[in-house]
């Protein structure tokens, strides 16, 4: 196969994973997240009780659908923000019927106390909420064309490298994917769903991110690490066509 075709079809495949990942993840998060925020946006959990639920009680449904991701603790509370097809907040014992709907109002996950959370948020601007408080009618399309720019810029840049440079292809499949991902986001909801939480116990949180965020960073990491080799590269050349010329000149 011609290298410049395998080269594309590397990079083709790569997006498409990442892009598949994030938007599996991102819908995983919609449907198995709650979160309320007065002023900002609510955003619920819908559950259709099964029929081989009818009769039992609200608690062993929500302990089937959320243990053991969910303590204890937090099936509790996640009860307490239940909710039943009249609006009524549910209770432990109450008795289910089928084909009712409940509406869980708060669900987290912690993955590793005090570092790892999932949390489902929107985030209407770019990375750290930037430009979030734009008017949102210059602000979704602003983010559209810049996204459509960066990855007509990636395969742009992606004509001049070489099937070698693999770890270049790497980076700029990965930062296109990210882009990709995000840029689905905006289009759909004009905002991007976020849901990884990395923190120091509360009070030092890295800004949530999703999965196109992270292939965003790991490609900018990677092509960092390209031009370190490059700089190393260039120098070792360097020093060579130095030494050979002192020996011909001796």
């Amino acid at each position: 196969m011609n290298p410049n075709v395998a080269k594309f079809l590397q990079v083709l495949a790569i997006i498409l994973v990442t892009v598949g990942l994030d938007q599996w993840t991102k819908q995983i998060a919609s449907d198995r997240l709650a979160t309320s925020r007065s002023g900002f946006f609510n955003h619920y959990i819908e559950l259709e009780v099964p029929a081989e639920f009818e009769g039992k009680p609200v608690k062993e449904y929500l302990q089937h659908e959320f243990m053991p991701s969910n303590t204890e603790q937090e099936i509790n509370r996640i009860m307490m923000s239940t909710t039943n097809d009249a609006g009524i907040q549910v209770r432990p014992e109450q008795e289910l019927k089928a084909g009712e709907t409940l509406e869980v109002r708060w669900r987290e996950i912690v993955v590793i106390p005090d570092h790892w959370d999932y949390q489902y948020t929107r985030n209407p601007g770019a990375a750290f909420s930037f430009m979030a408080d734009m008017d949102d009618k210059y602000r979704a399309p602003f983010f559209i064309i810049v996204s459509f720019i960066a990855v007509f810029a990636i395969f742009w840049i992606l004509r001049g490298v070489t099937f070698q440079q693999q770890l270049l292809i790497w980076a700029l499949a990965l930062l296109c994917g990210g882009a990709i991902g995000n840029l689905i986001d905006r289009m759909l909801y004009q905002y991007v769903i976020d849901f990884i939480v990395w923190k120091w116990t509360n009070s030092y949180r890295w800004p949530t991110f999703n999965l196109a965020d992270a292939f965003i960073c790991i490609g900018v990491g990677l092509m960092f690490v390209e031009m370190i080799r490059d700089w190393f590269r260039e120098r070792r050349e360097k020093k060579a066509a130095k030494t050979t010329d002192s020996e011909a000149s001796a």
